[in-house]
């Protein structure tokens, strides 16, 4: 299906980018923002080691899958998923700021998030690959 223009806010409202590293990894992410069918956050990393999964549309949880098997927890909202990733993110800064050494995530990392979706945004509006140069970040 072609991504749709969100005609009021003028964003797109369904997109699925594909990122080609320069180690030959690759990544997809995919967006919709007007998931009519309810709350709706899912990731997916999956290796040569195994694969660890979080989200369900019909029942938000998270799925660990290793060579030991699989495991599966329930959970009810985006802030009960991430707890951990936000807490420790928070207790990274707090260090951090206490110690007066560089936090974890900087403005280097901000900036290379937008780096990359302004490189989206230039693909669509072009229909061909864009390439984001290691300066760029």
């Amino acid at each position: 299906m072609a991504p749709t223009i969100n005609a009021n806010a003028g964003l797109l409202d369904t997109a699925v980018v594909v990122v080609k590293f320069d180690n030959g990894a690759i990544a997809t992410a995919e967006a919709n923002f007007s998931a009519v069918y309810g709350y709706d956050v899912r990731a997916e990393v999956f290796g040569s080691g195994g694969m660890v999964s979080a989200g369900n549309t019909a029942l938000t949880g998270v799925t660990h899958h290793t060579a030991a098997g699989r495991s599966h927890k329930t959970v009810r909202s985006d802030v009960e998923l991430f707890r951990d990733a936000y807490a420790a993110e928070f207790a990274s800064f707090v260090d951090a700021v206490r110690s007066g050494e560089e936090p974890y995530v900087t403005g280097v990392d901000a900036r290379r998030a937008l780096a990359i979706a302004l490189a989206c945004i230039e693909s669509y509006k072009i229909h061909r690959s864009v390439l984001i140069e290691k300066k760029s970040l």
